[in-house]
């Protein structure tokens, strides 16, 4: 098999996914006639022959599909990595020459893939949809492709979006319009730049849409608005343009933020949601925000993924529809990725509900207790403490005293035992994600703890103290939280 059969499957497999429909309905038919036959009804069976026939005549009428060749110029934007690029990679290799739209060249983070886009033979300009300037430099790009090579615009891939996780009322007016400018506007411009063009040749619109159009998860509802103005706007250009030869069409492919580089910023997003956040917000969503960061920012979400194409061959079985079929429909979907991108919102949703719940602690003798204490994974006591591991916890507490830093104490009891644990991150000041040092008497902050459970300690029973101290050794906040040792 070749790398090309590893990405799309092998060919085999993608007629059958593409006719299999078709195929048991027509043998479904085939054996009503056969029984109608063989059982005396002639008038039926013939009926059921012709609308067999003229079924077939039509799905081989409307399924047909234009080929390829090297004179199709197809022009997409958002080739960086995730979608666009796979999208690049995959037209090339059918034949057609590409006109590959990236935001920045060469020090894009992802350069990589700029790299091997041009291996291939893919041609790269760089491009920033929501700059003018930049959208008119990009169109004269393609004329003159167009003229130098005598080539013809098959179609533009509007492809090039952002995504920002975040409940609304974190979100600030700048990254609101970030997603707006982008996703909508930015989309609008280069449709309207290219537009002389795409009458001329006869060309194709292809937007990239998303469930979130009809169905918006929770923590991305500006981005699902966008997506539904884009849909809307797509429905309304589609009847505009057909008159003048431009067929319009919506490819919703689905969730895959595994595989791409959409997330990669995320952690920058939510510092400027913190540092933008109101002093009544910070009070109000406490630990919550603190945990959402947590679990959108884990390195499977946010990690660089250089030059990896899409691994589901139904992505480009599905964009071929929307690109070759010569009757199109409005709309081409993937829904099986959705359906696993949704699963990812939903289950670190539940994560995130599930981890919030307050853990059991028992008071210091020597300070004052949290005013609530989230310990990762242990919402009952003894907490399990899992060797190779990191236990995390974020409690809140308020000063109660002026402070000019603070240290972190652990204690560690074992078998009534009690040692001093060397905790690695001492400084607390620099572990606090609501206040920061100095504290004034009565000032509210969250100190996030990350205390590593060794893979050589034993499986026992033990008692973990926390402790926050000031520069005068008092306590600003103490507690013990009681925990078994084992295996994840």
């Amino acid at each position: 098999m070749n790398s090309m059969e590893k990405v799309y499957g092998s060919g085999w497999a993608a007629w059958w996914r593409k006719h299999s429909i078709a195929l048991q309905i027509g043998t479904t038919i085939s054996c009503n006639i056969a029984y109608l036959a063989d059982t005396g009804h002639t008038r039926k069976a013939v009926t059921l022959s012709m609308i067999l026939l003229g079924g077939t005549t039509l799905y081989c009428f409307f399924s047909r599909r234009r080929k390829i060749n090297a004179r199709d110029l197809i022009v997409i934007t958002g080739c960086n990595s995730g979608l666009g690029y796979s999208l690049a990679m995959h037209c090339r290799a059918k034949g057609a020459m590409v006109l590959a739209g990236v935001r920045e060249i060469p020090t894009a983070p992802n350069s990589n893939a700029v790299e091997a886009l041009k291996n291939k033979g893919v041609i790269v300009h760089q491009v920033d949809i929501a700059d003018e300037q930049s959208v008119r430099d990009f169109r004269h790009k393609v004329k003159e492709l167009l003229e130098e090579r005598q080539l013809v615009l098959r179609a533009l891939v509007n492809n090039a979006g952002v995504m920002v996780f975040g409940e609304f009322e974190w979100q600030t007016q700048k990254l609101a319009e970030y997603q707006v400018n982008v996703n909508l506007l930015g989309t609008m411009k280069m449709t309207r730049e290219l537009m002389p063009i795409l009458r001329e040749n006869h060309s194709r619109i292809i937007t990239i849409s998303s469930h979130c159009a009809n169905e918006s998860l929770p923590g991305i509802s500006i981005y699902g608005a966008t997506k539904a103005a884009l849909l809307a706007w797509t429905t309304s250009l589609r009847v505009e343009v057909r008159k003048y030869g431009v067929e319009v069409v919506s490819f919703i492919p689905g969730g895959f933020v595994e595989e791409s580089n959409i997330m990669k910023r995320q952690r920058l997003h939510f510092d400027e949601m913190r540092q933008h956040m109101s002093e009544e917000a910070k009070q109000f969503y406490g630990d919550y925000f603190t945990q959402y960061v947590e679990y959108f920012t884990m390195p499977y979400l946010t990690e660089s993924r250089d030059s990896v194409k899409l691994s589901n061959p139904r992505i480009y079985e599905t964009f071929d529809k929307a690109l070759l079929n010569v009757y199109p429909s409005a709309i081409y979907s993937e829904d099986a990725n959705m359906k696993a991108f949704a699963s990812v919102c939903i289950i670190l949703a539940i994560c995130v509900a599930a981890s919030l719940q307050d853990t059991p602690y028992t008071r210091c003798d020597n300070g004052p207790p949290p005013n609530s204490l989230i310990v990762n994974g242990c919402n009952s006591s003894p907490c399990g403490f899992y060797r190779g591991t990191n236990l995390t916890a974020h409690w809140n507490f308020n000063a109660i005293a002026d402070a000019e830093k603070l240290t972190v104490s652990v204690k560690v009891t074992i078998m009534g035992v009690t040692i001093s644990y060397p905790y690695p991150y001492p400084n607390a000041c620099e572990s606090l994600t609501n206040g920061k040092c100095p504290l004034s008497k009565g000032d509210s902050a969250t100190y996030s703890a990350l205390m590593p459970i060794s893979k050589n300690y034993p499986s026992l029973r033990m008692i973990i103290e926390f402790s926050l101290n000031d520069e005068n050794n008092n306590s600003q906040v103490c507690f013990k939280i009681d925990g078994q040792v084992t295996d994840p």
